[in-house]
C-alpha cells in the first residue's frame, strides 16, 4: 500500500565531513528547534546552493566551502584553513556573507575547494515536503580549529570520533538522520583515512525508498541494491506501508537499507548491508553493518 504525496522537485545542496587525522573526529553540528529541515538534529555543515556559487567554480564545491564557512567559521584556503574564531574582521565577513551569499566572492582570490573529496550524494526521500540533492564531501585536515558558530541557524557543535558519535545518538542522546549514521558508520570502519578517496560511493546516488511498518512507528529506508529497492523511478516513490513479516531483514536476500524508530525522532538508527549483488558491491562501498548480527 503506498500512502501520500509525492514531492517531484528538490534543491541542490552541498555538505561537508570536516575530519581532523590527528585525532580521528570529525565535526558535528546541532541544528537549532527552529530550523525548518530536520531541527534538533547532528548534522555535517552544509547547505543549499546560492546562484552566485557557479560564479566562482563548480557550484557544488563552492557551495560547500561557503557554507562550512558560514556555520563553522572555518574557511579552506589554498594554504589549509584559517578561522574566523578570535578574529574580528573574519567574523564580520563570515556575518555578511551569512546575509548575502554573494559576499563570498570577495574571497575568490583566497578559498580553495581543491581539498574537497566526492563523497556520497544522497537524495530526500520522495514523500518529505521538503526535498534535497545533497552532494557529500570529505575535507581531511591535520588539526581541530576553533569553531566560530553561526547561532542563528545551529545550538552546538562538538569534535567526536565517528562510531562514539553512532553509539551516543543509538543511545538517545541526541538524533542523529539516516544519511549520517550511514557514512559516519562507514568512516569509522577506514583504517588509514590517508586513502578515503577510494572509499567514496560516487557511481549512484543514493534515494532512499521508505516504507512504514503497519501498526509500529518503525521505518524502512531501502537503498540501492536492496531486495525491496524499486529501480524504475527509483527517485519518485512514495511512503509504502507494509506488514512487519513482509518488511522484516532477511539474512537471505540483498540487502541495503537502514532502520530506525520515527519516535522520537530517528531513533535506534540500524544499518544493514548483505548479499549485493556484484554491481552493487562495486558501487558502493561494503563495511561491518548491523547484518553481522544476523549472518
Amino acid at each position: 500500500m503506498c500512502l501520500g504525496k509525492v514531492t517531484s522537485n528538490w534543491r541542490s545542496a552541498a555538505s561537508v565531513i570536516l575530519a581532523c587525522k590527528t585525532t580521528r573526529r570529525v565535526l558535528m553540528l546541532r541544528r537549532g528547534e527552529t530550523a525548518k529541515f530536520m531541527p534538533n538534529t547532528m548534522v555535517f555543515p552544509g547547505g543549499v546552493i546560492d546562484k552566485s556559487d557557479s560564479k566562482m567554480g563548480d557550484e557544488f564545491r563552492i557551495a560547500a566551502v561557503r557554507e562550512l564557512f558560514e556555520e563553522s567559521g572555518v574557511l579552506l584556503t589554498k594554504n589549509g584553513w584559517q578561522t574566523s574564531a578570535n578574529n574580528s574582521e573574519m567574523t564580520k565577513m563570515k556575518s555578511d556573507i551569512v546575509s548575502d551569499a554573494s559576499k563570498f566572492r570577495n574571497l575568490s582570490e583566497t578559498v580553495c575547494a581543491d581539498k574537497l573529496i566526492d563523497w556520497t550524494t544522497f537524495i530526500t526521500p520522495a514523500n518529505y515536503p521538503r526535498r534535497f540533492l545533497t552532494k557529500f564531501y570529505l575535507v581531511l585536515i591535520d588539526d581541530e580549529p576553533a569553531i566560530d558558530l553561526c547561532t542563528s541557524e545551529m545550538s552546538d557543535y562538538s569534535w567526536i570520533d565517528p562510531k562514539d558519535c553512532v553509539d551516543e545518538a543509538y543511545s538517545g542522546k541526541y538524533a542523529l538522520p539516516p544519511p549520517q549514521v550511514y557514512e559516519l558508520t562507514r568512516l569509522s570502519q577506514i583504517k588509514d583515512w590517508e586513502y578515503c578517496q577510494k572509499y567514496g560511493n560516487v557511481q549512484k546516488p543514493i534515494c532512499p525508498q521508505p516504507i512504514k511498518t503497519i501498526g509500529e512507528n518503525m521505518i524502512t529506508n531501502c537503498f540501492p541494491g536492496d531486495h525491496m529497492y524499486i529501480d524504475e523511478n527509483c527517485f519518485q516513490q512514495p511512503l509504502r506501508q507494509l506488514s512487519a513479516d513482509r518488511v522484516t531483514v532477511s539474512p537471505t536476500l540483498p540487502t541495503h537499507r537502514v532502520t530506525y524508530y520515527s519516535e522520537p525522532m530517528y531513533h535506534r538508527v540500524r544499518v544493514y548491508q548483505h548479499l549485493l549483488k556484484p554491481a552493487d558491491i562495486a558501487a558502493f562501498h561494503q563495511f561491518e553493518t548491523h547484518s553481522k548480527d544476523l549472518l
